[in-house]
């Protein structure tokens, strides 16, 4: 991000970041399934998110005390700290060398695993249920979720007039409640099971856009926010640990392919729903209450999308 001079520039930067992200989502997600016994899922990803939170926060604050003593242009302010984040992301990339996988002993044919490979991964995805009801399930909930996502940034900015300071505490003070609650979230997901939190997480998401639609400042919001972390630990100890659950062992990296591609276009589709239905509110009733009509929808969709998930069939084997 360094040299680029416009938004165009940027959204194709973007676009090839997200799409090499995406090969390394799976082929990560079904690396922790191979390596990490099932009993021990969640206790395993609340320790990863555990210090990848603590990471976050550590380079969060180190960069921006970085900044301001640096200061001078915009350009020279992002300069350092965006060269110190590409060093480490090529050495966290090496890092993963030294891992030792289960190898099938099969060769890779890549004309094959781009045509027919991918028809019968899809098919193998339909013929297995629990699967396949997750990714449905979850899919009502992505949506609705991602209905009120560009309102976030609206609300705080243009309605409750936010400071960089409060959004700066709005943001760490749900990844510090996240992190002092991962290691608990982790072990309720190996003993209680997955199911009842991941309800708990789904059924406390609805709060998010109902707090953006009703909270008076943005104090109020901060305070708030410090469930939405919680919230958000018990959700990461419990879903990918379900979603490696439904998943077939020989077919895991597929799996989580098929699954973040179907949760990719959902929520690109809901984030263009939820953006062109707010320019039509917010043109037709006012900024508030053309913001508050699109939460009122998110809030419903997010309500449906959590009592689908009581009908989810427990996956931890006691």
């Amino acid at each position: 991000m360094i040299f680029v001079t416009n938004a165009t520039q940027l959204i194709v930067l973007l676009a090839v970041q997200a799409l090499l992200g995406s090969m390394a989502t799976p082929a990560w997600t079904a690396l922790i399934g191979d390596l990490v016994p099932s009993l021990r899922l969640g206790r395993a990803n609340a320790s990863i998110n555990l210090w990848s939170a603590v990471g976050s926060v550590t380079a969060t604050l180190a960069s921006g005390i970085l900044m301001i003593s640096i200061g001078g242009s915009i350009h020279q302010i992002l300069f350092i700290p965006l060269i110190v984040a590409a060093f480490c992301g090529i050495a966290s990339s090496l890092v993963i060398l030294r891992i030792r996988e289960k190898r099938n002993g099969e060769k890779l044919n890549l004309k094959q695993n781009l045509t027919s490979d991918i028809l019968k991964v899809v098919s193998h995805a339909r013929r297995t249920p629990r699967f396949l009801k997750y990714c449905y399930v979850d899919g009502v909930v992505q949506f609705f979720m991602s209905i009120s996502w560009p309102l976030f940034a609206i609300t705080e900015i243009r309605v409750l007039n936010a400071s960089m300071l409060q959004l700066a505490f709005l943001s760490v003070g749900q990844t510090v409640v996240s992190i002092v609650f991962q290691g608990w979230a982790g072990r309720l997901a190996d003993s209680v099971g997955r199911r009842p939190l991941l309800i708990f997480f789904r059924f406390g998401l609805i709060t998010v856009p109902l707090a953006y639609a009703l909270v008076p400042d943005i104090n109020t919001l901060i305070i708030v926010s410090l469930f939405w972390g919680l919230v958000n630990a018990l959700g990461a100890a419990s879903a990918t640990a379900y979603l490696l659950d439904v998943s077939p062992q020989e077919s895991r990296g597929s799996f989580i392919a098929v699954y973040n591609l179907i949760v990719g276009v959902i929520t690109f589709a809901g984030s263009l729903v939820g953006g062109y239905l707010s320019d039509f509110t917010i043109g037709f009733f006012g900024l508030i209450v053309g913001l508050q009509i699109v939460y009122l929808v998110s809030i419903v969709g997010r309500g449906i999308g959590a009592t689908l998930h009581v009908t989810l069939v427990e996956t931890l084997k006691k």
